[in-house]
């Protein structure tokens, strides 16, 4: 996953399914208002018009599904949720629209693969579309833009994301840290100054360290601290010597400082080294603010201070090529669908105000995409701690922060092999990434 999908974790999970008896409380406080689809779907108001959903199977998925059949009644259209992992799903999306195929109306994946099946023609431009169900304007402007470009806006985000550095408060007052690093050296000796005082027993920082999306997602922030890009101008630059840098810098701070099997680790593994107090930092998606603060599963509860991704250079950029992410997920509109009216609606239906007020109010919902779901007391009430450092981040987020479009895959896969092999102790960060350079260089032409 390019981004923390939202886990399962027990508490939410269970409120999502708790959250069943919210359907009538949705309708009763702010009725949903129907819109019947303006083209040749079916009879008019949506009846014998069945939509195929082919999405991400995390707890805003849940959300739809609780609310489905308030949806399904109003309108008359019937929908197909399929649900698949996070990792599992570029390889399905992208067979589905190779083949042209009419199986699925709407696939919901993040802008990193949505960008390049807009440049390929697999997904609408959702301009010529309309509905009463949300407007584009009623959307986080920061959310939205990832799905924008030419003038088209070719995507409805369901949820977002940026990256930041997570800190034990606690410790570093302990250890006489004063705040947060605000450098990349001071990342590194905050680090060994807990790892060592702690006798080993707390790691100075996680970070995740499996192949592909896993490592390279938050590495990037490394790489964009140092000054380096994925590009250099028009042309592929992963061994740049700012990447190098940045990658022998990442893999001797972990093989120092890092947990035991660090290099193994996936978003999941990483956060809950973190929330169970193995620790002290963690550079990692704003989604797991609410995991951080979740009383009954995090023992650092309380205890965790949000702040920038620190950087290597002297003057970092305030916009542009930050070292933080702006990565969303949204929903698209196939080109190849059959059903396109209908399947807009049930996009505009399932990024609603009501459908998203209520998923903040019964699962993990950090990521909302509405201003005015952002801006709700029930938002604040329940991500008040770190609502400030979290919309501070999206508002400087890099929206080129991985590669997108056609070559994305490719790319993170050979360098996620190459942060591996530097973690490993393989070969050093130029031996490693030169390899990659050359490997896409054949792939791409």
């Amino acid at each position: 996953m390019s981004a923390a999908t939202p886990a399962r974790s027990r508490a939410p999970r269970l409120a999502v399914r708790i959250g069943a008896g919210f359907v009538g409380l949705a309708t009763a406080t702010g009725s949903i208002t129907a819109c019947a689809p303006s083209g040749s779907d079916g009879d008019g108001d949506g009846s014998g018009v069945t939509i195929n959903v082919l999405a991400e199977d995390i707890s805003y998925t849940d959300n739809w599904k609780e609310l489905l059949p308030d949806f399904e009644e109003q309108t008359g259209i019937k929908v197909n949720i399929e649900t698949v992992p996070y990792s599992d799903q570029a390889a399905k999306i992208l067979l589905n629209f190779s083949q042209k195929s009419s199986d699925y109306d709407v696939v919901f994946t993040d802008n990193t693969y949505g960008t390049g099946y807009f440049e390929s023609g697999y997904i609408d431009d959702l301009s010529e579309y309309e509905s009463d169900f949300v407007a584009l304007d009623d959307f986080y402007q920061p959310y939205l833009a990832p799905m924008q470009k030419d003038d088209a806006t070719f995507g409805l985000p369901v949820y977002g994301e940026s990256t930041w550095l997570m800190y034990r408060t606690d410790l570093f007052e302990e250890y006489g840290i004063d705040g947060p690093p605000t450098t990349m050296d001071d990342l590194e000796a905050a680090a060994k100054t807990i790892s060592e005082g702690s006798g080993g027993e707390v790691a100075g920082i996680t970070l995740r360290g499996a192949p592909g999306i896993q490592s390279v997602y938050p590495w990037a922030g490394f790489l964009r601290a140092f000054g380096g890009d994925f590009y250099d101008g028009d042309t592929l630059a992963v061994d740049s010597p700012e990447a190098v840098e940045a990658t022998q810098f990442w893999a001797d701070l972990l093989k120092e400082y890092g947990p035991s099997g660090v290099g193994n680790f996936d978003w999941e593994q990483n956060r809950i080294a973190f929330t169970q107090g193995t620790a002290a930092m963690t550079i990692d998606a704003t989604a797991n603010g609410p995991f951080n603060e979740d009383t009954e599963a995090s023992v650092i509860a309380g205890k965790v201070g949000y702040a920038p991704i620190p950087y290597a250079i002297s003057d970092p950029p305030t916009s542009g090529n930050t070292d933080n992410s702006l990565n969303v997920h949204a929903l698209y509109l196939s080109s190849f669908s059959q059903k396109k009216d209908a399947a807009y609606q049930f996009m505009t239906w399932a990024t609603s105000e009501e459908v998203q007020n209520n998923a903040v109010e019964t699962t993990e919902a950090v990521g909302v995409t509405l201003d005015s779901v952002l801006e709700s007391p029930a938002y604040d009430e329940k991500y008040g701690p770190f609502k400030d450092a979290l919309l501070g981040q999206l508002a400087t987020g890099n929206v080129d922060y991985l590669p997108a479009g056609t070559d994305a895959n490719a790319i993170i896969t050979e360098v996620g092999q190459a942060l591996s092999r530097t973690l490993a102790g393989e070969a050093d960060a130029k031996d490693a990434l030169t390899a990659a350079q050359k490997a896409l260089e054949t792939q791409l032409g």
